[in-house]
């Protein structure tokens, strides 16, 4: 972090000055610039049998980390009281202020104040010559007596002299540095120093003031508070910085409260000390503004830009030795060590336990000071030969280079002691890297806990990936299910793709339990299966979910000749479910939906958040909570339609299996057609095999093709003969009634411009139709029907529908009939919709006690369990929406690629009309339970750590393993209501969690 400041000279040249502000950030490049050139000349202070180095190539324990935290603190300490002493703070003031502040409990702040002042003093004209010369040459031709000519050359020079009116001002400067105790500046001021100085400016052009005729600048203070605090006065004034390793703030050697306290003082040092500077030089900066003038002796130029503190020594060192012997190490020491030189706050004596400590004595630190107190002097003195002596009347002296040195000084001890413990928290990132051998990430972590799970949890509450296949027992699936993450960005990898870990837990007795969904205002469907209660737990790491440019898709895959519909919403009461969204998928159709994960507050924050409301404000907030959590759980239903299909009809179980064309033929039927299955359902003898029931609805369907064709027929015919009249009436139109006729039977339209457009026969997808099924033989001819006309396709008017080619069935049992009520009634005992669904065997065994769950009271259960077992309230109960918009992938044929197509919202809709219209007649119209729907259930909820996990483990001292162990428990605990000992592998894995995380076993 740097600050610039940039200043005009008298000859109009910028000066641009930087000073480096001490901050949190640690720069490594810089700080071993630092310690490089501190250990050249740590090498002419200290005997050549000595040998400090940085702290990571010696050996030592992570207590002495803390040490050296704690070695540089008071080290910095020392080396700002000499600094401070340099300013003017004596022995005796320096005791003042402490008693004020141990003894008095008062503030003690250091002001430095500054006024300027410009007044009037005289106005004078005064002759300026021009700075160009004229030179004039008169040559004179003279005859002299003998009649001889003589020349004579004259020459003259002139300047010329312009009179011009000055204007004298007198700049005045004054400025103060004084401490004072609690608020009051006037009340018990120290004055440090303080100094008056005045110059002269000249102004031409008109008596306007170039300065403010009084200027009282704002007070530049700093708070001594915390210096004074961490000194004691034992025999002498001695640092006495410690951090306290038992408080539950303290993290790590870096983050801790008492060194978070000392780097805010230091970066305020830091910040007082620029103002400072920054004031001097551009008071420095007055002199010229007025310009130059004849009448005023100008001052001697100073350059108050080029002092700095380069050749002074800085102390603060993050330096270890290796131990030796205390009796060696005070043979090492020669008398000259064991004295403490001058200065307002020593180290004191080496404590016992640090005999042994690879931290370098209290005598090597005490010459370091003296090093500092012997360069800082040696810089004051050459300042004082160059400049002025304060006593002049010049705004630059000596006085306010040393002002200037100083505050250089006090940044770079700031500076020097933020990176010393920026170090330290380095160190620790690369001793930690080092041991893995590379550095982490939020991916990584994933890896492990998916590994860790294994070892954790028995095998039947393992998580599991969520990937679940569409099917009845024992038979291929007609299509897969399940949630990914997506593969966009840095997440692009295969392993990011993988399906999420859920808990799952099979509710048993749940096939029974009938549960209802809406279709329309006037419909509600009843459905039975299966039902699956899933608990998804994420983690989030620092502003992971900002940086990462995925997230999660829902993910449906249809096989090829298979088809489901798939139901999404939420679990709205405890027999209901609404769903806002479905689509049908079939052929290799595959679609993506985007999750959305909102995090609400954790029970900490929110009872936070409404302690100080009123009652009533309270109130609404926890009812719209609670309406928040019961929303929060998410539902996905799958519908398995060859199942449906056979109890609707009334046929076998497993009967529609083979029939591909068949089933294509009937969902064709009910979703674009509409038709009742009233005329499709079998009407037969309850004797006849399973073969002949499909065949007789195989008829059923071929019969309500051949209406439907005469219907489209008769259309054609009528859209043919209002064609040709149009082109009649039109005069031709530019075609014969024989290129109509042609261009008729190619199935092209003619638009606006004679445009051709694509033929009526595709999709809304641009899709072809299915090729027609393998010819079986065309239904013998009806008695009572005749065969349609072969009509001419009129231009502009749809292809015509083919008939089916799966009926093989006579005339006579093709007709539509339809049954009288009692005996459609009777059809649904036909097919037990009970034996539907058996267990299958891929799905993960249950606990003993499953039983059937109101999925609305999970999420109440898990905040009041987070509420009472988080301490560390990172546990949020997660949301799960889908996005706006979807990705369906569909293939047009057998003989095309794969193609994407975006679902907007609208084309969502739709979607779910021809959803609602299938499960309409699926059910007629809620009459008929669906009896092959899978529910699966979600509740969510992610850990949330603060920083990245490098950050958590380094700077957080927080193991996110351990952390992650005890939320699974928690969710997993409350979804599988079994207490968490009953969940763990092993007693190894119990005595483990149970040290580090009692609570959830109390």
């Amino acid at each position: 972090h740097i600050k610039l400041f940039i200043s005009f000279t008298r000859d109009n040249c910028i000066i641009i000055s930087t000073t480096m502000l001490a901050t949190n950030d640690y720069n490594d490049y810089h700080f071993r610039q630092q310690v490089e050139s501190a250990l050249s000349k740590i090498e002419t202070i200290l005997d050549t049998t000595r040998n400090p180095r940085y702290a990571e190539e010696k050996d030592h324990t992570y207590n002495d980390k803390f040490g050296l935290a704690e070695f540089l603190t008071n080290t910095a300490m020392a080396a700002q009281a000499n600094a401070l002493e340099r300013l003017g703070m004596d022995n005796a003031i320096f005791h003042k202020l402490h008693s004020l502040s141990a003894k008095d409990k008062r503030s003690v702040t250091l002001r430095f104040i500054s006024e300027e002042s410009c007044d009037f003093v005289k106005e004078q004209t005064v002759d300026v010559e021009s700075k160009h010369e004229f030179i004039t040459e008169t040559e004179e031709v003279k005859t002299t007596e003998s009649e001889k000519e003589e020349k004579t050359k004259t020459t003259s020079r002139h300047k010329v002299v312009t009179k011009v009116k000055e204007y004298h001002w007198k700049v005045t400067v004054n400025y103060s540095l004084f401490a004072f105790p609690g608020n009051d500046p006037e009340s018990g001021k120290i004055v440090l120093q303080s100094r008056e100085a005045s110059t002269v400016i000249v102004t031409t052009g008109g008596k306007q003031s170039p300065l403010p005729s009084k200027s009282i600048n704002d007070p530049i203070d700093v708070s001594l508070t915390w210096l004074l605090q961490n000194v004691s006065d034992q025999d002498s004034f001695n640092c006495n910085f410690s951090i306290d390793r038992e408080a539950t703030t303290c993290r790590t050697p870096r983050q801790n409260e008492e060194i978070f306290a000392a780097i805010a003082f230091f970066n305020k040092m830091t910040d007082w000390s620029y103002k400072i500077r920054n004031y001097i030089e551009r008071v420095a900066s007055l002199t010229y503004t007025g310009g130059t003038s004849p009448s005023v002796e100008p001052e001697s130029h100073v350059d108050i830009h080029s002092v700095n503190d380069d050749g002074v020594f800085v102390p603060v060192l993050p330096l270890f030795e290796t131990p030796v012997e205390q009796s060696k190490k005070s043979n090492a020491l020669t008398s000259s060590d064991s004295i403490t030189p001058t200065m307002l706050i020593s180290l004191g004596k080496q404590k016992d336990n640090e005999e042994m400590s690879p931290l370098l004595p209290i005598a090597d630190i005490n010459k370091f000071l003296s090093e500092q107190c012997r360069s800082l002097s040696s810089a004051l003195k050459k300042l004082e030969d160059s400049f002025p002596p304060s006593s002049a009347q010049t705004l630059m002296s000596a006085a306010e280079a040393s002002l200037v040195l100083l505050s250089h000084h006090i940044g770079s001890i700031a500076e020097h002691y933020c990176n010393g413990v920026g170090y330290i928290e380095e160190m620790l990132r690369s001793q930690l890297v080092s041991a893995i051998g590379k550095e982490i990430q939020s991916e990584d972590f994933t890896e492990f806990i998916l590994f860790h799970n294994r070892k954790l949890f028995k095998n039947e509450f393992v998580p599991k990936p969520f990937c679940h296949a569409i099917r009845r027992p024992g038979h291929y699936p007609d299509g897969v299910l399940s949630i990914e993450r997506t593969g966009n960005g840095d997440f692009g990898t295969k392993k990011n793709t993988d399906p999420v870990v859920t808990f799952m837990r099979k509710i048993e007795g749940s096939s029974s339990a009938p549960m209802f969904f809406p279709i329309n205002a006037a419909t509600s469907v009843e459905f039975t299966g299966e039902r699956f209660l899933h608990a998804w737990i994420c983690h989030e790491f620092g502003k992971e979910r900002e940086s990462r440019s995925g997230g999660f898709n829902l993910v449906a895959r249809a096989r090829q000749f298979s088809s489901f519909l798939l139901l999404i919403g939420t679990v709205s009461g405890p027999d209901s479910f609404d769903p806002q969204h479905a689509i049908i998928l079939q052929n290799k159709d595959e679609v993506l939906i985007p999750l959305l994960l909102n995090q609400l507050p954790t029970p900490k924050e929110f009872k936070d958040a409404i302690q100080s409301l009123s009652p009533e404000q309270q109130r609404f907030a926890k009812a719209f909570r609670s309406m928040q959590l019961e929303s929060s759980v998410f539902g996905v239903c799958a519908v398995q339609l060859k199942p449906q299909l056979e109890l609707l009809l009334g046929l076998p179980q497993f009967s529609l299996t083979k029939e591909i064309k068949l089933t294509q033929d009937l969902l064709s039927l009910f979703i674009d057609y509409q038709i009742s299955s009233d005329l499709l359902s079998f009407d037969g003898d309850d004797s006849m095999t399973s073969s002949e029931k499909v065949e007789v609805v195989k008829g059923h369907v071929a019969a309500v093709y051949e209406m439907i064709q005469e219907l489209k027929e008769k259309d054609l015919r009528n859209a043919e003969q209002e064609a040709d009249m149009r082109v009649e009436m039109l005069g031709g139109g530019g075609w014969s009634r024989g290129q109509v006729g042609e261009r008729r039977e190619k199935g092209y339209s003619r638009g606006g411009g004679g445009g051709r457009h694509r033929r009526l026969d595709m999709d809304a997808y641009g899709r072809a139709p299915p090729p027609p099924a393998p010819q079986m033989g065309p239904p013998p001819p009806s008695p009572c029907m005749a065969p349609p006309p072969q009509a001419s396709v009129a231009f502009g008017a749809p292809a015509p529908v083919p008939v089916p080619r799966s009926a093989e069935l006579s005339a006579t049992k093709t007709r539509l009939s339809v049954k009288p009520k009692g005996q459609a009634q009777s059809d649904l005992t036909k097919t037990d919709a009970s034996q539907l669904y058996k267990d299958s065997k891929d799905l993960s065994e249950t606990p003993p006690n499953s039983k059937s769950v109101d999925f609305t009271l999970i999420p109440k259960k898990l905040d009041a369990k987070f509420e009472a077992l988080d301490t560390d309230s990172a546990l949020r109960p997660t949301v799960i929406k889908t996005g706006d918009v979807w990705t369906k992938r569909m293939q047009q044929n057998l003989l095309t690629k794969m193609h994407e197509v975006t679902l907007t919202p609208g084309m969502q809709k739709k979607e779910r009309n021809k959803a609602f219209d299938l499960l309409d007649a699926l059910s007629r119209s809620g009459s008929l339970p669906i009896a092959c729907a899978e529910l699966h259930v979600f509740v969510a909820a992610t850990h949330c750590f603060e920083n990245s996990l490098m950050a958590t483990v380094i700077q957080d001292n927080i193991n996110p393993i351990e952390k992650m162990e005890k939320s699974m428990l928690i969710v997993a605990s409350t979804i599988f209501d079994l207490s968490p000992a009953h969940l763990l592998k092993n007693e190894q894995e119990e005595e483990r969690v149970v040290k580090y995380s009692p609570a959830l076993f109390e």
